[in-house]
């Protein structure tokens, strides 16, 4: 195998790494970022509305939702 052919099977192996769609990374960081404004504007709820406390905690918990996926791509991909 001389060098030509190994720069040809370099290039092929990084050409077929690179995905199309949207990387993990930044799918992980959408999801942070919805997990954080999920959780002020639930205590921002919270808070103000003392009465129903269930809202607030309604969209806390939406937040968490996307934290725990996020923690699953975390450590799949």
């Amino acid at each position: 195998m001389n060098r030509e052919e190994r720069d040809k099977i370099v290039e092929e192996a990084i050409r077929g790494s690179k995905s199309r769609g949207p990387s993990v990374y930044k799918v992980r960081s959408v999801m942070n970022l919805l997990f954080l404004v999920c959780a002020v504007i639930g205590l921002v709820l919270y808070f103000a509305l003392p009465d129903r406390h269930i809202i607030g905690m309604a969209v806390i918990g939406a937040g968490m939702f996307f934290k725990i996926i996020e923690f699953f791509l975390r450590f799949l991909f």
